[in-house]
């Protein structure tokens, strides 16, 4: 195999994602790479972009998926505070039961359907944000994917978030890959050299680990026995998960502020570039 056919299998996506050698770089079973000239799976391959013209106009745009992502986290980070309050008024009622103080059944009626209906603001509100973050995510991957070798394909950036283990650790890593080699290619193109900074994207995957930890004992909490201490726990659970959600937002939006910058400088010297 020459080199230039090397280069070839590099940008074909019957590729090993991440592989930069020779011998296994082909991902079709049982292919051996003793083709002449340009391989046939690699003519074959429609998704193959090459030449820096021809990258431009397969780049998707993603700055409005980076926005309505942000809005959505910041309006998932209202819901929070007013979960906060929310959540403070219910244990001071729960306190002044227990302590059988006066308490009323319209009280607690009130307290419920106001509970009942933060939560159900809370859950749409999580729900779209969800799928606006996924799907600028997956667009910055495709986009990435388009301009170097990545170790993952596109429908992993969405898909990671759904499959148990992975989930764990998988989109931590794209999103570190995604900071990593926009870096790179920024560097390769200018003389200003930037540093790779993983940091805020440490602090966002920890407080979102952390995030569902507490989700999932809260869950289970829901199964226990409907005493008034295990409403107490519950409530202060969920005082815990909304003030997580505070700089887990924050980080968030400021993680994809940053790498959209990065989507917009890349573009503008790939542009000077033809």
């Amino acid at each position: 195999m020459t080199e230039q056919q090397f280069e070839d299998c590099k940008k074909c996506l019957n590729r090993k994602r991440g592989s930069n050698y020779k011998e296994d770089i082909c991902n079709i079973k049982g292919k051996k790479l003793d083709f002449e000239n340009t391989c046939r799976d690699f003519q074959l391959d429609n998704s193959v972009v090459s030449g820096v013209d021809n990258k431009i106009n397969a780049i998707k745009p993603n700055q409005k998926r980076a926005k309505l992502a942000e809005i959505f986290i910041w309006a998932v980070m209202a819901i929070d505070i007013i979960a906060i309050f929310s959540s403070y008024l219910q244990y001071n009622l729960l306190i002044d039961f227990q302590n059988n103080e006066f308490v009323t059944d319209e009280m607690l009626e009130s307290n419920d359907l106001r509970e009942i209906l933060v939560a159900y603001l809370y859950l749409v509100v999580f729900i779209i944000s969800a799928v606006t973050f996924i799907q600028w995510f997956r667009r910055a991957y495709y986009n990435l994917n388009i301009r170097t070798n990545c170790d993952n394909s596109e429908g992993w950036a969405a898909g990671s978030w759904f499959v148990p283990i992975i989930s764990l650790y998988r989109p931590y890593q794209i999103m570190k890959e995604m900071e990593s080699k926009s870096t790179q290619l920024i560097n390769s193109k200018t003389s200003e050299q930037k540093k790779i900074s993983t940091v805020t994207i440490g602090i966002w995957w920890a407080l979102w680990i952390i995030s569902n930890y507490v989700g999932s004992f809260l869950f289970k909490s829901a199964f226990k026995e409907e005493t008034v201490q295990n409403f107490i726990n519950a409530t202060l659970g969920d005082i815990v998960l909304s003030l997580i959600g505070i700089p887990l937002a924050i980080v968030t939006v400021s993680m994809i502020k940053s790498y959209s910058k990065k989507e917009k400088e890349l573009f503008k010297l790939e542009k000077i570039e033809v």
